[in-house]
């Protein structure tokens, strides 16, 4: 991977975190790109070990000393690239925690109460999406509802590896806040994950290349 392959992959994802500069949650999201820039940096470091690497003449100790430093630099990406997904998933509950408006009167026994039952109910579907949709949609308990379009909601979908996206394209319109900042976010968390995702795997596959040479 050149250095300006690299470069448009972090620019991919600066690209789509840059419309919520100023935003509530930025901070955030401020992280991730602090994340995404050090593996820039890691890289380039690699690089240049790479360069100086190949004055040693034994080629035994040369290989050894490459496959060091590649191991080091792909547990370093995934470390960096790790705490980007965690900011990102913060930065996605604080939308979240807008959006859905907590309830003054729930208490916090009530709401774990609620979040327990509601999660035995959607544990019985192999994909609970619709269910949860459903549910929103008839349901007329405020703490119902601030679940299932706040943290918990967004927490559950991703334990049980549904599709996030589907479900919040169809979420956002019932909640009228497809238009807000907190909505574009809620929109674009998939796509900042896939763009990270896409980091990893180039990172990873050049990385390993390096081995090859």
């Amino acid at each position: 991977m050149s250095d300006r392959d690299l470069q448009d992959h972090i620019e991919a994802v600066r690209g789509l975190l840059l419309p919520f500069k100023g935003s509530a949650f930025f901070g955030s999201l401020y992280k991730v790109s602090v994340y995404i820039d050090s593996v820039s940096k890691n890289w380039q470091a690699n690089q240049a070990f790479l360069q100086r690497v190949q004055e040693e003449s034994d080629q035994q100790k040369r290989y050894a000393a490459i496959e060091a430093r590649v191991k080091a630099f792909q547990a370093s990406l995934q470390s960096s690239l790790r705490f980007s997904r965690l900011n990102l998933d913060s930065a996605m509950k604080e939308a979240l925690e807008t959006i859905a408006k907590k309830p003054r009167s729930a208490a916090l026994p009530q709401e774990r109460k609620k979040a327990e039952a509601l999660k035995r109910s959607f544990d019985r579907f192999e994909h609970p999406e619709a269910a949860m949709l459903d549910h929103f949609r008839s349901v007329s308990d405020p703490l119902d509802k601030y679940l299932l379009a706040g943290p918990w909601a967004f927490e559950y979908l991703k334990a049980r590896g549904a599709d996030l996206a589907a479900y919040y394209a169809d979420l956002m319109p019932v909640l009228g806040s497809g238009e807000t900042v907190e909505g574009q976010m809620v929109s674009s968390y998939a796509g900042i994950n896939r763009a990270v995702d896409d980091l990893e795997r180039a990172a990873m596959k050049e990385s390993a290349a390096c081995l090859e040479h």
